[in-house]
């Protein structure tokens, strides 16, 4: 699969989608310090599940929600160990749309990774067109999201 198609085959899964359900694929692991309300559990919850889907991960992966940059060693946002099977979300005083939007885009990395999408020699990863398509993926998949699951709940 080219790169350009796997961003088409993620636009095309939107389009048929059926409803959020869980997923066996992600493991989402929490910070003990983030204060996550239960409802905010079950909307990242639901996030994964519906990413896990429309982007067909086959593999199995932990997504840890940490709070700490330095003990989880996030330079940014959100980074994506492919090597260790997990990608890691930086969450301290980030808005809702802005944690969801950052694991879309990493679990997008997570499946170019599974199509060896990801040369292993990258450089200026954030000019890449591997970046790009991440972006676009993960606005995509924020935006359907809450739209299926009410606005309100995301952007507050």
């Amino acid at each position: 699969m080219e790169r350009v198609q796997l961003l088409k085959a993620l636009m095309g899964n939107l389009e048929k989608d059926e409803g959020v359900e869980k997923s066996p694929n992600i493991s989402i692991k929490l910070s003990k310090a983030l204060n996550f309300s239960k409802e905010d559990r079950k909307i990242i919850r639901d996030f994964c599940g519906m990413c896990s889907k429309l982007l067909e991960l086959e593999d199995q992966y932990d997504c840890f929600l940490e709070s700490d940059r330095k003990i989880s060693k996030i330079i940014t946002t959100a980074i994506c160990a492919f090597s260790e099977g997990n990608i890691r979300i930086y969450c301290h005083e980030r808005s809702m749309a802005d944690i969801l939007r950052s694991i879309g885009h990493e679990m997008f990395h997570l499946r170019q990774h599974e199509l060896d999408l990801v040369p292993s020699n990258m450089k200026q990863h954030h000019l890449s067109p591997i970046e790009w398509h991440a972006n676009a993926a993960g606005g995509a998949l924020l935006s359907y999201f809450a739209q299926k699951v009410g606005r309100d709940k995301i952007y507050r």
